[in-house]
């Protein structure tokens, strides 16, 4: 696991920070709106280790005692890992480093997603709703809405998706300025992790040293755009990020 320090710099300037000021506010009122409508016991987490569902499990937690008045409240968020097929070595020591940082047990789930979420809704009845770290940027998710049902055919939740209108900029402007953990990983040029079998360093972070190949950090990564160029090919619902929600696409959410 590596702990975010203030602002890393590469040579005297800051690169590629963007103010995060309106996208935290508007989370923490959609976060606000979902523990108003839901209790704590009907919702549940899911978590893939990656920088998105790291931020909102951090925002979630900060929401959670500041409206319960609890700072042991995380020990009551249930947090789901999703395990992909064929994780990183690196993904998993960071899942167990996650849980002691937050003082949080993950449950882990790994298989197809409709089973998995079947399961997850059959196992606890209570559960109603699933916080997700889907950004707008990610496929099939320029439309979704805050709050969304899953599509008819799958099993009923409600998505809510605090951090649709963050940038990839500003997830690591708030992992940087709040000292949010991250897998190391992003340390060595991954921008976007799926599983060993489909996700490379990022090609955009390549420089040569010494006659070899190396990678900067994700968060030098100049052209959000190219956030996913490492990525082999599109996730599939295979690997336990998408969840198709009512307007008919598959909305996902990416590490």
């Amino acid at each position: 696991m590596r702990k975010a320090h203030a602002m890393p710099k590469r040579g005297d300037v800051i690169i590629n920070y963007e103010d995060t000021a309106t996208v935290i506010a508007e989370s923490e009122q959609i976060l606000r709106q979902c523990f108003s409508q839901f209790r704590l016991d009907e919702v549940f987490l899911s978590f893939n280790g990656g920088k998105d569902c790291t931020v909102l499990l951090d925002l979630t937690i900060n929401i959670l005692k500041d409206m319960f008045n609890k700072d042991d409240i995380a020990k009551d968020l249930k947090v789901i890992y999703m395990r992909s097929i064929g994780p990183f070595r690196e993904m998993e020591t960071f899942i167990e480093e996650i849980e002691a940082h937050y003082k949080i047990k993950l449950s882990v789930v790994e298989g197809e997603m409709k089973s998995v979420l079947e399961n997850i809704l059959e196992t606890d009845r209570r559960l109603k709703a699933c916080l997700m770290g889907t950004r707008r940027t990610d496929p099939y998710s320029q439309n979704m809405n805050f709050l969304q049902k899953t599509d008819p055919s799958w099993p009923q939740v409600i998505r809510v998706s605090p951090l649709l209108n963050w940038s990839y900029h500003q997830i690591w402007t708030y992992i940087h300025e709040r000292q949010v953990p991250y897998c190391s990983l992003y340390d060595i040029g991954y921008t976007s992790i799926g599983n060993t079998h489909n996700t490379l360093p990022n090609p955009a972070l390549a420089y040569h040293v010494n006659g070899h190949i190396a990678y900067r950090p994700a968060w030098l990564l100049t052209d959000p755009a190219l956030e996913r160029a490492g990525r082999k090919t599109t996730q599939s619902k295979q690997n336990g990020r998408s969840i198709p929600v009512s307007n008919g696409e598959t909305a996902q959410s990416t590490l």
